[in-house]
């Protein structure tokens, strides 16, 4: 599940990026209306969702060998 969160960040991440970049170069004539707004508001909903997912699993996460602070064995 990691694997897939993170290869979801990085993919949103990377398209996200040229999308900003074509829009600024225009490398590639893309009508920003409508659909494509939409395309982009749910790859930006994916990248936040992913991004504060890697966040709090990655706060949450203990190693194997980590024992909790004042817990005596």
């Amino acid at each position: 599940m990691k694997h897939l969160i993170t290869f979801l960040f990085v993919a949103s991440l990377l398209v996200l990026g040229f999308v900003a970049l074509n829009y600024i170069w225009k490398w590639f004539p893309i009508d920003y209306t409508g659909l494509v707004k939409v395309f982009i508001s749910i790859l930006v909903v994916i990248f936040i969702g992913t991004g504060l997912a890697m966040v709090f699993s990655a706060g949450y996460a203990r190693k194997d060998n980590q024992r909790d602070v004042g817990k005596k064995d």
